[in-house]
């Protein structure tokens, strides 16, 4: 027995220097072996952590791939160089990213209104502390953007400073998006019901988990201990993976922030891809409007129609949504009138209850109100003043606004920027801040609600947590034109105050403040993602469960000094 445990203990050390000196290389790289091959990643300038960018975790999607689930990529022989972020998925360029390649985020108002990404895009990223420690828990991050525009690549979800501070294993993963990631016709259907599903976004969010499974113990995580997080879009397809059967296993607690619990019919999605392919037919001049498009459309074949829509890039795709003029949000938006050929091309992508990946059950609340769904303890986040991202009636055009947010972080803008250089007074008259703070509840008030209805559908099945994001420290004016608005708690929770689209809030005066508070929100994470429980020192006061009847939610706010968190 004794010499049987001498042996295990030297065995047990071998591995231990292995996994160090793999993770302390001097050269500045590191390399890690996953179920494909070998990737060689960097430790960071400030020697803090390591990354691996552009991990490829499925094949192209490219080809006779689109519009298929995603297939697991080929094994590769050496060692795969992955220190650079991969291709962002095909979209229209805004001030959502992606950047431009070589840029920096002063540099997107290039991409405004174009297309922009590539079909070969599904590549995820790893963040790690550089300690040798094993077993960590593991973050998989999904970004927001309507389901039709954003980027892992983003500045905000860099995940080295929450890796550090949550002690933790860091992903954030790209996902098809738009016409290319949620796309249902009768000719594209194969008789395969995975294959015909529509939801094709999704199931590259289930590969990207089915990849952390099977890899990130070799990046030191606890496959046992993932921890599945996501902001408005992304929180909605964090409620998706949730309710989708082949997602069981795959993950153990979720982080769902500013987003709804929702789901779509397949004779919704049907409906939005024939607009799709009527606008197609506009732009390339075999019909004029919707009437005409209707009747052409209607008289070719199904296999005339997948051919003709496997002819186009994906370019094409975004064309057709994107107004060279500007849009309100700097992402190209055209708003059609109601029932117009293209009245169902920008809004949100659909998820499609299709019975496979989805349940066929709408609303997707009834689904976990039967208890039909993967059990696990949720934190639901929203930010006070969710709205004025959306309902800003702004005078200025999406380049001028873009050029003074970023100037204001650069020291470019121009000086004494007031309320009424920003915000139309013709349409609110008189133009003050309650005005204008009345104008944006409504949209607030839908972002509160959806959390509020989420957590009252999982209610009393799993473990409910909920907090609510007041920070509105920026400078003047913007502290009342964005103030707390949708996505401001992410550079929190990230620990990101560089150069990124919140970039106008961050200032000196500001700053001990907000980073205590970023400490504060880090620190909930880290217990969240460990325990279920997001309770720790750092909060000053007991965090307790949201329930119906005691809708408790953590308070998350700053002076321009400290941290003020109390319950509400």
């Amino acid at each position: 027995m004794k010499k049987s445990t001498g042996i295990k203990i030297v065995l047990m050390g071998i591995g231990f220097v292995f996994f160090l000196v793999s993770f302390a290389a001097a050269d500045m790289s590191v390399v890690v072996k996953t179920q494909y091959g070998k990737i060689m990643g960097t430790k960071e300038p400030d020697k803090s952590g390591f990354s691996w960018l552009g991990v490829p975790f499925a094949k192209p999607p490219v080809g006779h791939l689109r519009w298929q689930p995603p297939e697991e990529p080929d094994n590769w022989n050496g060692v795969l160089k992955t220190q650079k972020y991969g291709n962002a998925c095909t979209q229209v360029g805004g001030m959502f990213g992606p950047i431009p390649e070589g840029g920096d985020y002063s540099d997107i108002w290039e991409t405004f209104f174009r297309p922009v990404g590539s079909e070969d895009c599904l590549y995820l990223n790893v963040w790690r502390p550089a300690t040798s420690e094993e077993n960590l828990p593991v973050i998989l991050f999904i970004y927001g953007g309507t389901n039709v525009v954003g980027t892992a690549a983003d500045n905000v979800y860099v995940g080295r400073n929450l890796a550090n501070n949550a002690n933790a294993v860091v992903v954030t993963t790209n996902y098809r998006v738009g016409h290319l990631g949620w796309f249902s016709h009768p000719a594209l259907n194969t008789g395969d019901a995975l294959r015909d599903s529509g939801n094709f976004g999704l199931l590259d969010l289930i590969q990207s988990l089915k990849f952390v499974k099977n890899n990130i113990a070799n990046f030191g995580g606890d496959p046992d201990n993932v921890t599945i997080m996501g902001q408005s879009a992304g929180a909605s397809n964090v409620f998706a993976l949730i309710a989708s059967p082949l997602a069981a296993g795959l993950f153990h607690k979720a982080i769902p922030l500013s987003g709804a619990v929702s789901s779509t019919s397949p004779t919704a999605a049907v409906n939005k891809a024939n607009a799709v392919i009527n606008a197609l037919l506009i732009a390339d001049g075999l019909a004029t409007d919707k009437a005409s498009a209707d009747a052409y459309r209607t008289a070719q074949t199904n296999v005339w129609i997948k051919n003709y829509l496997m002819s186009k890039t994906g370019a094409d795709f975004m064309r057709i949504q994107t107004n060279l003029t500007g849009g309100k949000w700097g992402t190209g938006v055209r708003v059609p009138e109601p029932g117009s050929t293209t009245a169902l091309l920008w809004n949100a992508a659909p998820l499609v209850a299709d019975g496979t990946v989805l349940p066929a059950t709408i609303p997707l609340t009834n689904v976990i109100k039967s208890g039909n769904f993967n059990k696990v303890p949720l934190l639901v986040g929203h930010t006070a003043e969710e709205g004025k991202l959306f309902a800003g009636p702004f005078k200025v055009d999406d380049f001028t606004r873009f050029r003074w947010m970023v100037g204001s972080y650069l020291g470019t803008a121009p000086d004494n920027l007031k309320l009424e250089d920003l915000i139309d007074g013709t349409i609110l008259n008189p133009l003050t801040v309650e005005s204008y703070n009345q104008y944006t509840s409504p949209s607030t008030s839908f972002f509160v609600n959806a959390g509020i209805s989420a957590m009252t559908s999982f209610y009393p099945q799993v473990p409910l947590y909920a907090y609510n994001f007041k920070w509105n420290k920026e400078p003047e004016p913007w502290d009342v034109v964005y103030g707390a608005w949708h996505s401001e708690d992410l550079p929190f929770i990230f620990g990101n105050f560089t150069l990124n689209l919140d970039c106008f809030g961050w200032s000196k005066a500001n700053e001990p403040g907000r980073l205590a508070l970023s400490n504060a929100m880090q620190k909930s994470i880290a217990a969240f993602i460990r325990t279920g429980d997001p309770n720790n020192s750092t909060l000053g006061e007991a965090w307790d469960p949201w329930t119906p009847t005691s809708p408790h939610k953590m308070g998350f706010d700053a002076t321009y000094d400290d941290a003020v968190i109390s319950q509400e």
